[in-house]
């Protein structure tokens, strides 16, 4: 699912030069010359008994987690320009499409902003019959 989401976002976003899984999940300072960017990483899951059918199924909740990495006078923009291409995004025909979960500051130091956001989709997993 995080490499369909990275495609996706590399061909519906106009303002981010790195667009790639994360390779950390602290901040670091050496990331300037590549922003502003866009870091994905699978993040929690979480399931309930999805009463739809008369088989046996779970909902599965999938979050995804996204850095923003940018100056923090672009944030602004640059969360715009994120949420817009990602909310509503459809992995497949059995997921429930994206949405924002929450965003946060993680860190700042000078004018590099790292922001967090976390998106959820759902997928139904169902018995084999």
């Amino acid at each position: 699912m995080i490499d369909s989401l990275i495609t996706y976002l590399q061909a519906n976003t106009d303002n981010f030069t790195t667009i790639e899984h994360a390779w950390t999940t602290e901040p670091v300072d050496e990331v300037r010359e590549l922003a502003p960017a866009l870091w994905l990483f699978p993040d929690d899951e979480d399931t309930e008994a999805d009463g739809t059918d008369y088989l046996v199924s779970n909902m599965l909740h999938k979050d995804v987690s996204i850095y923003i990495v940018c100056d923090i006078s672009e944030l602004e923009a640059r969360k715009a320009e994120l949420r817009t291409a990602a909310i509503g995004w459809g992995a497949g025909p059995r997921y429930h499409d994206l949405h924002l979960v929450r965003g946060k500051m993680l860190s700042f130091k000078g004018s590099l902003a790292w922001w967090h956001e976390t998106y959820r989709n759902a997928v139904v997993l169902r018995e084999a019959y």
